[in-house]
């Protein structure tokens, strides 16, 4: 991509059109992840704007244009301003040392150009576009990676979320050798780069660089010589390609994502541990519950793929107690029983289907009415009772009330 190429590209867009004839107190530019992504055809709601004047000046009249709000992030002399109006959403910052120092404090060359409102030039210091045609993630200075180690993170990220690009050698190296800063990150802000790892539709690749170059390791140390990695980040890869459809798998893929980030911790594929998996996730910052449902749902998937298509009665059984950790468990069987889990797609919609009527049906006893045949005082096994109860109208055992009370007198100690 030439500089006129990109330049063509950039005033086509009708929304920077818009977007330059804000009135700014100085020079405007288009920069970062947002100018990144524009060059290379992607879509982007996000824009990242630097501005020689005032930053907050300038995000507050953007935002009275807008019929928007704005706020501060971050804290001096570093404060970006956030400007929200609809889907749309511009962070605003100040370069008033020009753009020089700015570009030199860049995680990677694609990340480090700009494009003057409204009508360029384009400013690229360090090479960028030229890496960006070609493909490359390259860093802008070592340096910049210790100053703030969850670039080394990001880096790998753009490995999911950009197919198109790879790291240099040079890059892997650095990044490796950076990784292990990432032990003083906040656990919040690894979290948040890790799930925009595992949503990109590349996350097998970005994951399996991950691992061979360290940073992996830094996290869930369980990772260093690890033998199944690659069929842990093969895993990753089927559940980010599921997560990208509709309906309640893809919802479900997105839930037990993070597991595969456990997954040595809980020694996969051997039987899933999953207070193990809890404990690993929550030492990289995923919130409890969300990492009590990743973990739940990776050991319910790992019973279910090897019974989906097979064993009607067994999967039902399952699926009885499940709720809707269902969708989660079924996203995990169907990546984890094939390559490309094909195959084990329709038995896994039938189930969801068949999990939606048998929850539709009443009941055939009340919890008080088993309570009462069984002579239980209240308690956890009034609930366990229930629960066996339903389990067996699952498999087909019991289908009337009357079977359902000769089913608990049958199991009633005499």
């Amino acid at each position: 991509m030439t500089g006129v190429e990109a330049a063509r590209r950039l005033l086509a867009s009708s929304r920077l059109r818009e977007l330059g004839r804000s009135r700014f107190d100085g020079e405007a530019f288009l920069t970062g992840g947002s100018l990144r992504d524009r060059l290379l055809g992607l879509p982007t709601r996000d824009l990242d704007l630097a501005v020689t004047g005032d930053p907050r000046a300038a995000a507050e009249g953007l935002a009275e244009r807008t019929a928007g709000s704005c706020f501060p992030l971050g804290r001096a002399p570093f404060v970006t301003w956030r400007v929200r109006w609809g889907d749309d959403q511009v962070d605003v910052w100040g370069i008033a040392g020009g753009i020089e120092p700015d570009v030199l404090r860049r995680d990677f060359t694609v990340n480090a150009m700009f494009w003057r409102l409204p009508r360029g030039p384009l400013l690229d210091l360090v090479g960028g576009l030229d890496d960006l045609a070609a493909g490359r993630v390259r860093v802008v200075r070592p340096e910049n990676l210790r100053d703030d180690p969850l670039r080394v993170l990001r880096g790998v990220r753009l490995l999911a979320t950009h197919p198109q690009l790879r790291l240099t050698a040079e890059t892997e190296r650095l990044l490796g050798a950076a990784a292990r800063g990432l032990a003083g990150v906040a656990r919040e802000r690894v979290c948040e780069e890790l799930s925009k790892l595992l949503a990109g539709r590349a996350a097998a690749r970005a994951l399996a660089v991950a691992a061979r170059i360290g940073v992996l390791q830094v996290l869930v140390p369980q990772w260093e010589g690890y033998r199944h990695a690659p069929e842990a980040t093969a895993l990753a890869g089927e559940l980010a390609a599921r997560r990208s459809g509709r309906g309640r798998l893809a919802r479900g893929a997105a839930d037990v994502a993070p597991a595969v980030l456990a997954a040595p911790a809980c020694a996969f594929p051997d039987p899933w541990r999953a207070e193990a998996a809890v404990a690993a996730l929550a030492a990289i910052g995923w919130p409890a519950r969300a990492a009590e449902r990743a973990a739940a749902a990776a050991a319910l998937g790992e019973r279910l793929a090897p019974l989906l298509g097979r064993d009607a009665r067994a999967q039902r059984e399952l699926a009885a107690d499940a709720g809707d950790l269902l969708d989660a468990a079924l996203a995990w069987a169907v990546a984890r029983g094939t390559t490309d889990g094909a195959h084990l797609l329709p038995p896994a919609l039938a189930l969801l289907a068949w999990q939606r009527r048998f929850a539709a049906r009443p009941q055939l006893l009340s919890g008080d009415e088993i309570a009462v045949l069984l002579a239980l005082p209240p308690g956890p096994a009034r609930g366990d009772a229930v629960r066996a109860l339903r389990r067996a109208r699952a498999r087909g055992d019991v289908r009337t009330a009357a079977q359902a009370r000769r089913h608990l007198a049958s199991r009633t100690p005499r």
